[in-house]
C-alpha cells in the first residue's frame, strides 16, 4: 500500500481535471491505496495542509488543464512554494496528468517537462505523464464521450497502474490515445475556433485584430 497525495490543480471542483482525479483516486483505491486528495483553489491560501501530506507521501500526482501550453500560474507557484522546503522530499515519486483543448501532444507537453524540471530540482522521482486532448468538450463528463473515448479509458488505466506500481511510464502511452486529425481538418477547425473567438470578443467590445500593443515600439 503507497501513500498517494493527488492534486487537482484546476480552479474548477467539477470539470475535466476534477473527473479525471476522481478515476484516478477510485482505481488506486481499490488496490488499497491510501489517497489524499486536495483540490489546489480551496488551500491557496495556505499552503500548510499540502506542505505536510507530501512529506509522508510515497508518491505525488499534479493532475490539472492546459491553459498556455502549461498548467495554470497556480501550479507553478505551488511548485515554486515545495522548492522552497526541500526537508519535505525523500525521493517520492512524481506523475503529471494534463488535459486541454487541442488534441495534440505538443500543445501540452511543455506541462509535463515543467513537472521532470521541477522533480530534478527537489531530487524526486519523475515517473512520467499522461496528456489526455479534447479536455474542454467533455467540461466534466466521462472520459467515454470522447471520440477517441475508448482508447483513452484503456490507456488511463495503464498509466494508473504504473503509478500504483510506481514505475515509470513512458510517453507511449499516452501516445496510443490520441487522435489522428489530417491536416485540412484542423484547418477547418482553427477556422471555426477562431471565428468564435473574435465574436465572442466583437461582444465585449474588443477587436482581435487590432495590432498588438505589446509590439509596438512604444512599449521596448
Amino acid at each position: 500500500m503507497s501513500n498517494i497525495v493527488v492534486i487537482n490543480t484546476s480552479p474548477r471542483k467539477r470539470g475535466t481535471s476534477a473527473m479525471l482525479v476522481g478515476r484516478l483516486k477510485d482505481h488506486l483505491e481499490a488496490y488499497g491505496d491510501n489517497i489524499t486528495f486536495f483540490n489546489l483553489y480551496s488551500h491557496l491560501k495556505d499552503l500548510t495542509a499540502i506542505f505536510e501530506a507530501v512529506s509522508t507521501a510515497d508518491c505525488l500526482v499534479i493532475c490539472g488543464p492546459c491553459y498556455t501550453n502549461t498548467y495554470s500560474a497556480d501550479t507553478t507557484h505551488l511548485l515554486e512554494e515545495l522548492a522552497t522546503r526541500p526537508g519535505l522530499f525523500h525521493g517520492q515519486s512524481l506523475y503529471g496528468i494534463i488535459q486541454g483543448g487541442m488534441p495534440y501532444a505538443h500543445t501540452h507537453i511543455s506541462g509535463l517537462n515543467m513537472l521532470k524540471l521541477f522533480a530534478g530540482h527537489v531530487d524526486i522521482s519523475y515517473r512520467g505523464g499522461f496528456i489526455m486532448g479534447l479536455g474542454a468538450m467533455l467540461d466534466g463528463q466521462p472520459i467515454e464521450k470522447l471520440p477517441n473515448g475508448k482508447k483513452v479509458k484503456k490507456q488511463l488505466t495503464i498509466f494508473f497502474d504504473h503509478i500504483h506500481n510506481s514505475e515509470p511510464s513512458p510517453d507511449s502511452v499516452y501516445q496510443a490515445s490520441l487522435m489522428k486529425i489530417p491536416g485540412f481538418v484542423v484547418r477547418v477547425l482553427a477556422m471555426i475556433m477562431n471565428h468564435r473567438i473574435y465574436k465572442a470578443f466583437a461582444a465585449r467590445g474588443m477587436d482581435a485584430r487590432q495590432p498588438s500593443p505589446y509590439l509596438s515600439d512604444e512599449v521596448l
